[in-house]
């Protein structure tokens, strides 16, 4: 399954690299692409394993904004 996240305060591509890092240790999760400049993080994941709420956990937890 696929789930893109809009996401305020990355500023750059250590921000890019930061919630990218974060977001690939979770068990479940496939794929990661970010783009600061977009604001975007899109997730290839598998839903038996995490939800996005899990994943919206450590995205903040890096000190970001997931936007509704």
């Amino acid at each position: 399954m696929k789930k893109e996240f809009r996401v305020s305060g990355m500023r750059c591509s250590g921000c890019e690299i930061l919630v990218k890092e974060a977001i690939q240790e979770l068990e479940g999760v496939e794929a990661v692409r970010v783009s600061f400049a977009d604001g975007i993080v899109a997730v290839d994941y598998d839903p038996a394993m995490i939800s996005p709420v899990a994943m919206i956990a450590v995205i903040e937890e890096q000190g970001f904004k997931v936007l509704s």
